[in-house]
């Protein structure tokens, strides 16, 4: 009596455990994957998404698929965002989901692209969650959820000006950023440099304000069509050396300072002051001299 007794309970604690295996096994086989989750674009731009859904349940699987639609924004001041999805073009309610069917055999796997379209207006940050559920209508505890996430971001633009005029239209715009009606403008730097004539360059986020901005501007043209990079731009932003190109050896001519006019030996560059000492050609004693790298004017390469 008490074998058949151990015989029993040991069936009774098997065959559950059996059964929630393939059960935990099979409520994990519909997956929503997709290579990058998020993304950051400029304003009046689209990107896109592609989600994969994959069924390998071991059985067929009607999936009912619900996209919401997650703004960052407060619902009185947003601006809708447009999204393309399932053939709908410009989806953008927040309000009421859209619900599409999908008949997946089992081991299919089903496409799902996705495009979202940042508005023209969106502010710096501002972002946009797409959530996609995934579930069977066979067993509704088999399912899987996916959030895309897009964040609007600024962008560098060039600016055409009147040449000689590149200095009066950053002030003007510059100007403009730091009252209440210009900050609307979405303008976050302004970049002038000296080597380029003809154009600025600014970090904004909706560049059709800037065009609107400069209509009435006679210095300035138009705001040149595309996204500047910015390794385009970057050694802008960090000053020359003023000895960079000098090197040991050479002999140069002082431009300034009580030696202004005498020409002299490069001996020594130290380039974390910018300055280069040298020695003086005339003079009695051959003495170092430090001076600043801008100060001297290279007039033979060392051979």
């Amino acid at each position: 009596m008490g074998l058949l007794e151990d015989f029993e309970e040991e069936e009774i604690e098997e065959i559950p455990e059996e059964e929630e295996v393939e059960e935990k096994e099979e409520r994990l086989g519909l997956q929503l994957v997709c290579d990058e989750n998020s993304k950051s674009i400029t304003t009046g731009h689209e990107t896109d998404f592609v989600v994969m859904l994959i069924n390998d349940t071991g059985h067929d699987h009607n999936v009912e698929l619900t996209t919401n639609l997650i703004y960052s924004r407060d619902k009185e001041k947003r601006i809708p965002w447009n999204v393309n999805i399932f053939g709908k073009v410009n989806f953008s309610s927040d309000e009421e989901a859209l619900k599409e069917e999908i008949q997946l055999d089992h081991g299919e796997e089903e496409r799902i692209p996705v495009k979202v379209q940042a508005p023209e207006g969106a502010r710096y940050g501002e972002k946009l969650e797409v959530v996609i559920d995934a579930t069977s209508k066979r067993d509704t505890l088999i399912s899987d959820s996916i959030t895309l996430i897009t964040t609007a971001r600024p962008t560098v633009v060039a600016v055409k000006t009147q040449i000689g005029q590149e200095k009066n239209v950053a002030d003007y715009l510059s100007a403009l950023s730091k009252d209440g009606e210009g900050n609307k403008l979405g303008i976050f730097s302004i970049l002038s440099p000296k080597p380029v004539r003809g154009y600025i360059f600014m970090e904004v986020m909706n560049p059709h304000r800037i065009e609107e901005a400069i209509s009435s501007m006679r210095k300035a043209k138009n705001v040149v069509q595309g996204e500047t990079s910015l390794e385009e731009i970057e050694h802008f932003l960090t000053p020359k050396l003023a000895v960079e190109g000098i090197a040991e050896g050479d002999i140069v001519e002082l431009s300034a300072g009580p030696f202004k006019g005498e020409k002299a030996r490069v001996t020594q560059i130290d380039e974390d002051s910018d300055e280069i000492t040298v020695e003086l050609f005339e003079a009695t004693v051959p003495i170092p001299v430090t001076v600043r790298g801008d100060h001297v004017r290279v007039l033979e390469k060392d051979k």
